[in-house]
């Protein structure tokens, strides 16, 4: 089985990182782990992923609305996806 990787940056609504936001898979293709990331400093994380496919991932921060947004995976390779949470 192919395995890939998710990633990205959680930002505010005026583009500024926010550290500790918990970003994990709402739905995939197949199975895929049941697992979250924290964003670090620089708003960043990184989550893995069960293969190609189209996956939804959504990010939520305290003071925070949470978001969520909709990535394609090709094959074991890496999606890039930007999040921004509106004001909660």
């Amino acid at each position: 089985m192919a395995h890939g990787m998710i990633s990205g940056h959680v930002r505010d609504r005026n583009g500024r990182p926010l550290a500790l936001a918990r970003v994990y898979v709402v739905s995939g293709p197949g199975a895929f782990p049941d697992v979250a990331a924290l964003t670090d400093e620089q708003g960043a994380f990184t989550l893995p992923a069960s293969g190609a496919g189209t996956y939804t991932i959504e990010s939520s921060l305290e003071g925070f609305a949470s978001a969520q947004t909709t990535v394609q995976l090709a094959g074991d390779g890496e999606a890039r996806v930007e999040i921004s949470l509106p004001p909660g």
